[in-house]
């Protein structure tokens, strides 16, 4: 375990950081709102990147987990930011707080750090000055590590290149993290076996799907009885539907979910919002769904299901209370506009 100075002063930047708690609505870049916290980041950051080297190693050495997850995500807000309002400025902020970051893997090569660097080339930027700075800023297993992400920059045509895929609701321009299933296979004896190609679940909606479930989320928040978290990316299980699924997970065009919290746990959800490919027999599905701790709608191509925790109690075989919010879903399902919309 790294040793942490006594002098107060060398460890001000940890504890100004420690400081800072995002809360779990920001972690929704869907539904993606300023926050003033990003400020508050931002002055510990910029005071950390304009010190000695010494003095960013013995910042990084205090850091806790708590305050590495802080920089991650205050670095994948500015992204956003950045994309959503076309500055190159935000795109340094991010890097700078990836380059402070004490360990490699606790980096999003792949997915946000490409997007920063994506965002960036899109707007003009020499990416290669950025790769300058950042090696300057980090460890040498994360320059090491930058600049093969920076090398894969030349076959990355588009956002999805980095498993992310850009929307538009209400709220202006998201970022939707796409999951990414990765061979993992332990290597042993058999190191010269081929990797397998990763499993890439696919966000491809004709539909706004995204719209339609930062409403429903919104509709839920807006009863006063409920707390969505944050919308993601997510996948149907095929257990969840009665009849023969063909996989573990039901095939779709886009899936997204979020928990609607309430202050009961017992009155908790989980919402999935997804839409079919053409040809689904939806209705049939949605029939499979209905139990004592789902509900569900649909209409044509989409379907919205209502899932309840997991009932330890085997004397208890009350079907869960959903009360009006299956209406809600039916009513935000019947009235959102189905088609007119591409994610691309």
């Amino acid at each position: 375990m790294a040793l942490v100075s006594s002098n107060p002063n060398e460890n001000a930047a940890v504890e100004r950081l420690a400081g800072i708690s995002y809360p779990d609505i920001d972690e929704d870049f869907v539904r993606f709102r300023d926050d003033p916290l990003d400020d508050a980041v931002k002055s510990v950051v910029a005071s950390v990147v304009v010190a000695e080297e010494s003095e960013r190693d013995r910042f990084r050495a205090a850091l806790s987990s708590e305050g590495i997850e802080t920089l991650r995500l205050y670095a994948q807000r500015r992204t956003m930011q950045a994309r959503r309002r076309s500055s190159m400025n935000l795109v340094d902020d991010a890097m700078d707080a990836f380059a402070l970051i004490p360990s490699g893997t606790d980096v999003p090569w792949d997915t946000w750090l490409k997007a920063g660097l994506f965002v960036a080339r899109s707007l003009g930027r020499d990416i290669e000055s950025i790769a300058q700075h950042f090696g300057e800023l980090s460890t040498m297993e994360s320059a090491q590590r930058f600049d093969v992400a920076f090398e894969a920059m030349s076959r990355v045509e588009s956002l999805g290149q980095c498993f992310i895929a850009e929307v538009m609701t209400n709220y202006g321009t998201g970022f939707i993290e796409t999951i990414v299933h990765r061979d993992t296979q332990a290597t042993g004896s058999f190191f010269s076996a081929p990797r397998q190609a990763d499993d890439i679940v696919p966000y491809d909606p004709i539909t706004n799907l995204a719209q339609l479930t930062a409403s429903l989320a919104d509709a839920y928040d807006e009863t006063g009885h409920l707390h969505t978290g944050a919308l993601a990316q997510d996948q149907l299980a095929g257990m969840s539907f009665s009849q023969q699924v063909s996989g573990a997970f039901l095939e779709t065009a886009g899936c997204l979910s979020f928990y609607a919290d309430a202050p009961s746990d017992n009155h908790s959800f989980k919402v999935f919002v997804a839409e079919l490919p053409e040809g689904t027999d939806v209705e049939a599905l949605a029939q499979g769904a209905e139990s004592d701790d789902q509900a569900v709608c649909f209409d044509d191509t989409r379907l919205i299901l209502l899932l309840a925790p997991p009932n330890f109690d085997n004397d208890d075989d009350v079907a869960f209370d959903f009360g009006g919010n299956l209406d809600i879903a039916r009513q935000l399902l019947r009235t959102s506009t189905p088609v007119g919309w591409h994610n691309r």
